[in-house]
């Protein structure tokens, strides 16, 4: 025969689960399968935009446009990674990878401010500050992926998801518009192509975590 205590608990759980309904599991790779489409997708709308540059088959292209376009996509992948795992509703350690990638491509303004500040020979300086505009535009439809997935995610540190997502589009962004920039000096790739990944690292903070909360 039930108790009131054993009534009350039943009582308790059905008014607890009387409005759930079931939801479809999270799956990782679709998260990251979504973010690379979206980097692909931002590629060939630069690519139909702005030309495709040929000088990364003909042997034009410098060393500085290959380091910095590869540190970018280690970082666009690793920051990648660290959002989807953030969709996923868990404590403990965080994988550290984005962090070690933002530390290696700091690396590049440092090295594009020596090239204008050294007396022998130093390649002009090619500014073009709107590479990064273009980047960042381009970045916007990897953030778009980014966000649509972790809103069906149940991300536990909203901030950390919002520096990743902002990282990761920014990285992602100037990647996918890199490939038809041909200016690829040290200054240029080192300060103006990784612009975009300290602004939108900023904007990611400011607006991802409205966007994701429960």
């Amino acid at each position: 025969m039930p108790t009131p205590n054993s009534r009350t608990r039943a009582d308790l759980i059905a008014t607890l689960t009387e409005d759930i309904a079931p939801v479809q599991r999270i799956r990782p790779m679709r998260g990251g399968l979504s973010i690379g489409a979206a980097t692909l997708v931002a590629g060939l709308i630069s690519i139909v935009f702005f030309g495709f540059w040929t000088g990364m088959i003909s042997g034009e292209a410098s060393g500085y446009f290959w380091i910095t376009n590869g540190l970018l996509a280690m970082l666009g992948g690793g920051s990648a990674a660290a959002v989807v795992a953030s969709a996923l509703p868990r404590v403990g350690q965080r994988s550290n990878a984005a962090i070690w990638g933002a530390a290696m491509i700091g690396v590049l303004p440092i090295a594009g401010l020596l090239s204008i500040l050294s007396e022998r020979g130093a390649q002009p300086v090619i500014w073009h500050w709107e590479c990064s505009a273009y980047a960042l535009a381009a970045g916007s439809l990897v953030a778009i992926a980014a966000v649509a997935f972790l809103r069906r995610g149940a991300p536990v540190s909203l901030e950390h998801a919002g520096w990743m997502t902002g990282v990761a589009s920014g990285a992602l962004g100037s990647l996918a518009y890199g490939i038809t920039c041909p200016l690829d000096t040290a200054s240029h790739t080192g300060i103006v192509h990784i612009a975009p990944v300290a602004v939108a690292a900023l904007i990611g903070r400011v607006a991802v975590p409205p966007l994701i909360r429960w």
